[in-house]
Formats: structure tokens, C-alpha cells, sequence
């Protein structure tokens, strides 16, 4: 099982390879070498320890097999990772620690809209969705479409708070957004 933050595949000359299969390039480790007596040579036994980032070569997702035989080493390797491979880490983590919040947020406010699209949101409401949004807008701010992503106006004594309706077009937005965010990620 492939976990979700990428770490930078292992520097190890003779024992690391890349494997191509089904269009997807898989990174392989030499675990040992078993002497063949009939043939009177060594065996190469290459396991699969993760699959590579097609956006970075020098990254990869570790498997179940990475972490047995690497034993959370990554902390090393982290270190050596380039400013842009690190940036690429975090925004994937920022994206699977705030992705389900936000599918469950849109999920719930499509239901409530459709019964109560015209009356104000709460300022309550509108404070914890924006504690969802917020990240969310910062990890795509270089992103062409930034300027889309706003967030809910918290309305003061006087002011008018967003409705409903006007929530859900700028959740719609942002699931349009994390969608293009995504698939560029990946």
C-alpha cells in the first residue's frame, strides 16, 4: 500500500532501479541475491518499494515494503531533497490533510442549499468554513485561477451575511479548483 506523502528515492548505485510497467515506473530495491546451484549464479531478488512522482523524477510513494526495509531513514533523505521536491511534499500533505474536510463541507452545504438557499449563513458557520478554506486558498495562491478562491464574509453588526446560495457557488469553485490542483499534482 502506497502511503501518501512522496519521499525522495534512496541513493543506493547497484541497488536501486527504476522499472517500467503498465505506464507507471515502479521503484525497485535489491533485497538479496540467492545462489542458483543448477546454474551456478546469483539470483538478483528486486522488490518494489514505491512508485515514482511523474512531476519528480527524484521522488517517489513509498510502499509497505520501503518502510520494513528503510525503517522511516527518510528523515535522512528529506534532508537532501531540493527546495522545490520539499514544496511539492508539503502541498500534497496540506491537500490530503484538508481534501476530506472540504468534501464532506460541499457534500453538506449542497444538502442544506437546497432546502434554505436564500437565508444568511451564521457568522459560526462561516468562521469554521473559512478554517477549511483558508489553507486551501494558500496552498493554491500561484495557481492561474487564485484570484476565483475567495472566503465567506464573516458579517459584522450592519453588514449582510452570505446566503447559502452564494456559500455553495464558492464551494463549487473550490472543488472546481482542488480538481485542477490535483490532477496537475498527480
Amino acid at each position: 500500500m502506497l502511503t501518501q506523502d512522496p519521499v525522495k528515492i534512496p541513493d543506493i548505485p547497484q541497488r536501486i532501479r527504476i522499472k517500467e510497467k503498465d505506464g507507471h515506473q515502479y521503484v525497485q530495491y535489491l533485497a538479496a541475491r540467492t545462489f542458483d546451484h543448477e546454474k551456478k549464479y546469483n539470483v538478483p531478488n528486486w522488490v518494489n518499494i514505491g512508485k515514482r512522482v511523474e512531476a519528480f523524477p527524484g521522488l517517489m510513494y513509498p510502499n509497505d515494503n520501503y518502510e520494513k526495509i528503510f525503517c522511516r531513514e527518510d528523515e535522512d533523505m528529506e534532508e537532501n531533497m531540493t527546495a522545490e521536491e520539499a514544496q511539492y511534499v508539503q502541498e500534497n500533505s496540506t491537500y490530503d490533510l484538508y481534501a476530506p474536510f472540504f468534501t464532506g463541507l460541499y457534500n453538506e452545504f449542497r444538502q442544506q442549499t437546497r432546502k434554505k438557499a436564500d437565508e444568511p449563513i451564521n457568522r459560526y458557520k462561516a468562521e469554521n468554513i473559512n478554517k477549511v478554506l483558508l489553507p486551501l486558498k494558500e496552498l493554491m495562491k500561484g495557481e492561474e485561477y487564485a484570484e476565483l478562491l475567495g472566503l465567506i464574509n464573516t458579517a459584522e453588526e450592519g453588514e449582510e451575511a452570505m446566503n447559502y446560495g452564494d456559500v455553495m457557488i464558492l464551494l463549487t469553485q473550490y472543488k472546481s479548483a482542488l480538481t485542477k490542483f490535483h490532477r496537475k499534482q498527480k
